[in-house]
């Protein structure tokens, strides 16, 4: 871990993990708090999150709704399964959340559309080659983003 693939210029796991914890499987702080991982899918996560947030500091993980069994909300960003965080949070088996590599994301305080915040994500990817890796779903306000290895949109 002393050589990670990526350090994230802006972000932490707290803000990324369901839990917010400092490590989970596939990243953990440094530190100075920065996200490292040695994951090729949560590094091009990151690296478009990253100059996203060069261009605008407000990019955030939503946190899902408060959950009644659990006693808290969770960051939709990295979930975990067994203990049914992924179920809880309304997330399908095989999520892409749970291997590492996808976040729902809006800027906080303002009311951009999904069309808009998937625009400016797409031209993040593209300035790092892959815009073609991605997944995104359209949710109102908010995006989901993953780096699944190919284009799919809905």
């Amino acid at each position: 871990m002393d050589n990670p693939l990526y350090v994230s210029k802006h972000w932490s796991v707290t803000e990324w993990d369901c839990w917010r914890r400092s490590k989970n499987d596939y990243a953990w702080d440094n530190e100075n708090s920065r996200l490292c991982t040695n994951d090729e899918k949560t590094a091009n996560l990151f690296r478009i999150f990253d100059m996203l947030r060069d261009w605008n500091p407000n990019w955030v993980i939503n946190t899902t709704s408060y959950h009644e069994e659990y006693g808290t909300s969770f960051k939709s960003g990295f979930r975990t399964v067994a203990d049914g965080v992924n179920a809880a949070c309304g997330g399908e088996v095989g999520s892409y959340h749970t291997r590492g590599c996808a976040a729902d994301i809006h800027i906080s305080g303002q009311d951009d559309t999904d069309t808009a915040l998937a625009d400016t994500v797409i031209a993040a990817a593209k300035a790092w080659g892959i815009e073609d890796q991605l997944g995104i779903g359209y949710y109102g306000n908010w995006i989901h983003v993953d780096t699944r290895g190919y284009t799919s949109r809905w």
